[in-house]
């Protein structure tokens, strides 16, 4: 029994979470009234990273492709957010 398709769940699952999480992060801010930047790209990113989990199993490159891109958005959204807000404070690890 080969492991891939375990491992292809278990990651599509993971992936999906964090999808849903910031998109709900997204979507509650935005009902609050916080509509900044960083809060668009949160929702857009976290609204193409879902949907690209949706397609995985039908066109996987394709849906690679447009979870890239919304993670990216994702994770600029979350930069941005912090910026806006003036508390970022990068911190590299070593």
């Amino acid at each position: 029994m080969s492991l891939y398709p375990i491992f292809s769940i278990i990651t599509v699952f993971l992936a999906l979470v964090f999808a849903l999480l910031h998109l709900l992060v997204s979507l509650s801010e935005l009902k609050k009234g916080k509509k900044t930047l960083g809060i668009y790209l949160l929702f857009i990113g976290s609204s193409l990273a879902t949907f690209s989990l949706i397609i995985y199993f039908l066109l996987p490159i394709v849906a690679l492709s447009l979870w890239l891109i919304g993670c990216g958005l994702i994770c600029y959204g979350a930069y941005w957010n912090g910026k806006q807000k003036e508390n970022f404070q990068f911190q590299p690890t070593i």
